[in-house]
């Protein structure tokens, strides 16, 4: 009996050690949007929706509506706003690392590669 508890103990440790190593994979892989990523979503333009980008971790700065604040590679910022996760959003704009605003329309995304 007492084998079979010290059994049970060991492969509890080894299942919690293991579950805590996927998590930190698992939140390296979902920080920062790469700009190759980003440039594929990009393409989207205004057509970019609250599912496109739910792989990637995000602050929730809205208060009453959502803004959602991602990072992109760089030290670039994207920020997504709306009034409901199910309509699409109603603004999309990246800051810059310098803090200039760049709303996401075609005409600016070339605006927005010059500044990389």
């Amino acid at each position: 009996m007492f084998k079979n508890f010290k059994f049970s103990i060991t492969l509890f440790f080894v299942l919690i050690i293991c579950s805590a190593c996927q998590n930190v994979k698992d939140a390296e892989t979902n920080g920062t949007i790469p700009l190759d990523e980003w440039s594929s979503l990009s393409e989207k333009g205004v057509a970019l929706n609250w599912d496109d980008l739910k792989k990637y971790s995000f602050e929730d700065i809205g208060s009453g509506i959502y803004i959602r604040k991602y990072k992109i590679e760089g030290g670039h910022q994207l920020f997504i706003t709306g009034k409901s996760l199910n309509d699409p959003p109603d603004k999309i704009y990246i800051v810059n690392e310098n803090g200039k605003e760049v709303y996401l329309t075609q005409d600016n995304l070339s605006e927005f590669y010059k500044l990389r």
